[in-house]
Order: C-alpha cells, then structure tokens, then sequence
C-alpha cells in the first residue's frame, strides 16, 4: 500500500476524525508548504497573511485543507495595543515588525533588500488569542518564518502546549538582519532543553561583500545573478525544523500516528520506523506495524535512489577539492 492509501485509512480512524492534525503556518499561507499536500484533507490549517482589511478571519479551503483559516493580521507573542508598526522593505520577504539592522547589513552584498520603503501601521493579533477565538487546544505542525520574532511566537504557546507540538519549523538567522530579533543561538539553546531532535539544518546566506564593490565587480544583470547563486555564501540563516521525541507519557496512538505520518512526508524514513517501533509496542496496534513495514520498504529502495548517488558523488567531490584546496 502506497502513502495516500496509508493516510486514506488513518483518515478514517476514530481517534484522528475527533481531532484532526493542527498545521500553524506563520508568514507564507500564500503558498501551500509542499510537504502538507498529502494531509491537507485531514487536517485544519491556520495561517497568517499580513492585510489591510478589517475582517478577523475568512474560512477557505483554498489548498483543500479539511478546514482552512486566514487570519489577515500580523501575529503576535503579545501585545498591549491593536496596531504596531510594520516595517515595509525594498523585498517584501524582509518586512518585518522589527526594524532591519541596515548598518550591519551594509556588509552583505543583498543589503538594499533590507532598506525601509515605507513604515505603516497594521493590526496586530496575540498567537494565543486566536487559538482561543477557534478552540484550538493543541498544535501539531508548528511553521514559522517571521523575520526574527519566531521563538518568541513559539514561546507564547505556553510550556505544556509547546512541548505537545510534533513537528517544528524555524527560519533564524546567523546575522544581524534585525534589531531585537531572535537568533539561532537563540532557538538553538531553547530547544536544547525540550524535547525534540534535529532533524533538519539547511544553512542559507550572503556574500558577505558590501553591494557597492558586489554591483562594480559584476556590472551585468546576469553576472550578478550568476555570482549570487555560483558563490560560497557566509551563513545568514538557517531553515530548521525538529520533530518530537515522544517522551510524554500522555501521548496517545494519534500522536504516534502523526508523528509517523510527519516524519514520513518530510523524508525521515529512519525516525518513522522508530516512531512505528515505539507505538506498536507501546499501544499493540496493528496499524503500527504496517507503518513499520512502510518505512522499512522506503528505506531500502532510496539505499540505491538517484538522490542517494547524487548526495554520494558530492561527497567525494567534495573531499577531492579539500585534499587538492
């Protein structure tokens, strides 16, 4: 049985039906995160679209979620005033509540990106607050990329809420790109003491050329774009994502489930098939064991996949430039 077939009878399983797996997306619910397409239909989605109309929500299922809302506010760890200040930059992806650091940025060749257009006043809505307004009491997929306040957005769950979520995401960063924000050292020594792995760690970043000497040097609209992908970069930020250990003693088989079904769709193949160990032991259902089985099979065939040679062969380019560098 493939994966669709797999979710298509977890779908159908009490326990899931009653509650459904809650995916919060803080900072892109324009696109769908592709590795939710497969749960879409069984699950609630709440996402956060920053906009200058005065509804709370819109319901939609735009993405085919089982139930989907907008909220087209700027959300928030807390608050003591309805509006603050939004912080408009040259990138739309880099607005953000906090103001850009543009002095340190001046080292970086992408600095301009950073630089303030316009600053506005936009409604601003506490994390909690809308959990509260939907009677949502749990979080299972917790995505965050906010331009430096997603640890504190995380934080504001409340400790037994944060320590419930099955599957994180975090996008930190290394530089100084804003003043105030929440570093990866930040969410790095957090996480540290909660329980949860890494499981994933794509470091991203700049030339760390100032963009005056970077636009001299590659005078040509190609050349810049060619450098700006060709180049090693110095890190600027990280996409970060932790899954849960399955430590707490009050999880129940739709937690193992989940966190089978969230790791198998982010890849983790290995961390399934012990998340598939654990609850077949644990809860002595039959389902687990066919997971377990899924994982193996996954596990066997990607042995000798194209991307297994591909990230081989890299390997040992990558050796070969180090003994010849």
């Amino acid at each position: 049985m493939g994966l669709s077939g797999i979710i298509s009878k977890i779908a159908a399983r009490e326990e899931i039906i009653a509650n459904p797996p809650v995916l919060i997306d803080i900072g892109a619910s324009e696109k769908l995160n592709p590795m939710w397409k497969p749960i879409a239909g069984i699950s609630i989605c709440i996402a956060f679209d920053a906009d200058t109309r005065d509804f709370e929500y819109i319901e939609s299922n735009k993405f085919g979620f089982k139930k989907q809302y907008v909220f087209n506010r700027i959300v928030v760890a807390s608050s003591d005033k309805p509006k603050q200040t939004f912080y408009l930059t040259n990138d739309p992806y880099c607005s953000s509540l906090l103001p850009p650091d543009t002095e340190s940025m001046k080292e970086f060749h992408f600095s301009d990106k950073f630089a303030i257009k316009q600053k506005i006043e936009l409604e601003v809505i506490e994390l909690k607050n809308v959990l509260g307004q939907l009677g949502i009491n749990r979080v299972d997929w917790f995505k965050t990329d906010t331009q430096g306040t997603d640890l504190r957005l995380y934080k504001s769950l409340g400790e037994p809420l944060q320590d419930k979520v099955l599957a994180l995401e975090f996008e930190p960063g290394f530089m100084d790109a804003y003043i105030g924000e929440d570093k990866i050292l930040d969410v790095l020594n957090y996480m540290d003491k909660k329980p949860f792995i890494l499981v994933d760690f794509l470091t991203k970043g700049a030339l760390r050329m100032p963009k005056a000497a970077f636009d001299h040097t590659f005078s040509s609209n190609f050349g810049k774009r060619f450098a700006d992908r060709v180049y090693k970069k110095a890190p600027g930020w990280a996409e970060i994502t932790y899954l849960n250990k399955l430590e707490n003693s009050d999880f129940t088989t739709r937690e193992y489930i989940l966190a089978w079904v969230f790791a198998t769709v982010q890849g983790h193949h290995d961390l399934a098939f012990v998340y598939a160990d654990k609850g077949s032991k644990k809860f002595n259902d039959p389902l687990f064991n066919e997971l377990n089985r899924f994982s193996q099979k996954k596990l066997k065939k990607n042995l000798y996949s194209f991307d297994s040679w591909f990230r081989l062969a890299d390997l040992l380019i990558r050796k070969h430039i180090l003994k010849t560098a």
